[in-house]
């Protein structure tokens, strides 16, 4: 380590003592004096005295001192906490100078290209260069087979949903997805939703006039895809809570005692979920197996068994008194016909549509038009019938799997394993709790 009291040219000492200032505090043995005037050296180092004090051999080059005035800090106002709950949503508008993250997060595409991707992208490169067309990106050919997939997954559901949609007779006995009746009258007529294909009477869903034209629901209008508040499932005839966030079934609301619906007339908007007891809440579906939502018991007195109101098709008994119940109670869901009325017995119908199921999935890329692609993306049809192609025959060699899974089913698929994660540490608590009983007795 450099000493900074030393001096940096050469020819200069790089240490320096005075013995003069020893010499000047020195008095000869001679010199008389008061006792009051002088110390006496006791130290047994004496000689170490005789050479001197250090002093700077350089004294212009030790550094000067250096101030400057900092401005006083001001003090930060200490965070309180507001009166009212934070809340954020995601049916609030974003805020200039925020990002929302949800909107960010659906601009990103969902597939990313591979490999033989990569390499068959080159290859097509050279041959529109050859034919005078301009090479396509890899950020477009991703966004082309997203498309791709994405109109597949809605015509594929669009056909398992209705029976038009599978080139079979459509089902006269349709039924309300609110009251399960398939009946209708002057002023409670059936309406069906034009986009998700729900069918409800005027008076369930709280439709006070029926629209010409084409009339959607309310999840439909706002282009969303929630789910429910008090099951497990998504779709079906749905409608808000009172802060607009939240939004359950409209039979689920009817079903389960604690919850009402403010305005009857229009069905709208569920109220009153914060009475639902923890008991309920607490409660596992017998038939999922889930404890998502709040589930309702079965009309026997003597039975607890627990379900949702949408996995047992409102029927308030169980599966086992159900069958109990079957002659003296009218089941709403079934409304059998004569044999010679019907056209098709409902085993022919089924493996019918089982049928024309397998063949949907086999003949997936016919649920596509390369037409309705390109004008989306606003790409040259050429170029987006080439990536059809490979597109389908990739689902081919897939066994006409998806490419990525659609994203309903990543959704579930994340609720899925926090539900079984729950599960094993209540059970986990619950053996804890037993062996620490058992050693106390």
């Amino acid at each position: 380590m450099k000493n900074p009291y030393s001096s940096p040219l050469s020819g200069f000492p790089l240490q320096v003592f005075r013995k003069d200032l020893i010499s000047a505090m020195k008095l000869p043995d001679s010199h008389h004096v008061n006792p009051d005037e002088y110390y006496v050296f006791a130290d047994t180092w004496k000689q170490e005295w005789e050479k001197g004090v250090q002093v700077p051999a350089s004294p212009e080059t030790i550094p000067q001192p250096s101030l400057r005035v900092v401005a006083e800090k001001v003090k930060e106002v200490l965070y309180t906490r507001p009166r009212k709950y934070i809340h954020c949503s995601s049916q609030e508008p974003t805020e200039p100078g925020y990002i929302n993250i949800l909107e960010l997060a659906e601009s990103v595409c969902r597939y990313d290209l591979d490999d033989m991707d990569i390499f068959w992208l080159q290859e097509l490169n050279e041959e529109l260069t050859e034919m005078g067309c301009g090479p396509l990106d890899e950020n477009t050919m991703e966004k082309t087979i997203e498309v791709l997939e994405r109109h597949c997954h809605e015509n594929m559901n669009h056909a398992i949903e209705t029976e038009e949609g599978l080139g079979i007779e459509y089902d006269e006995d349709v039924i309300c997805d609110v009251c399960r009746s398939p009946d209708s009258e002057d002023g409670n007529d059936m309406v069906f939703c034009d986009k998700c294909n729900i069918c409800v009477h005027q008076a369930c869903y709280g439709i006070l006039k029926v629209p010409e034209g084409s009339w959607l629901c309310r999840t439909c209008v706002l282009g969303i895809h929630p789910q429910c508040l008090l099951c497990p499932k998504r779709g079906g005839a749905m409608k808000a809570t009172r802060t607009g966030t939240k939004w359950a079934h409209v039979s689920c609301a009817l079903w389960i005692p604690e919850v009402s619906i403010a305005c009857p007339e229009r069905m709208e908007p569920i109220t009153k979920v914060s009475h639902i007891p923890p008991s309920r809440w607490a409660l596992v579906c017998s038939l999922c197996k889930l404890k998502t939502g709040a589930c309702i018991q079965c009309s026997v007195k003597s039975c607890i068994t627990a379900f949702h109101v949408t996995c047992v098709k409102f029927k308030s008994y169980c599966l086992k008194h159900s069958k109990n119940k079957q002659n003296s109670l009218p089941d709403v869901d079934e409304h059998p016909k004569s044999m010679s009325d019907q056209k098709q017995t409902e085993s022919e119908k089924t493996s019918l549509r089982a049928q024309k199921l397998r063949e949907l999935e086999e003949e997936f890329y016919s649920l596509v038009k390369v037409e309705d692609v390109a004008a989306e993306l606003g790409l040259p049809k050429l170029a987006v019938d080439f990536i059809y192609n490979y597109w389908k025959l990739k689902r081919k060699s897939n066994f006409n799997k998806p490419l990525f899974p659609p994203k309903e089913d990543e959704e579930n698929g994340l609720v899925q394993p926090k539900e079984d994660s729950i599960h094993t540490r209540m059970r986990m608590f619950m053996h804890l709790r037993q062996d620490l009983e058992r050693v106390r007795v």
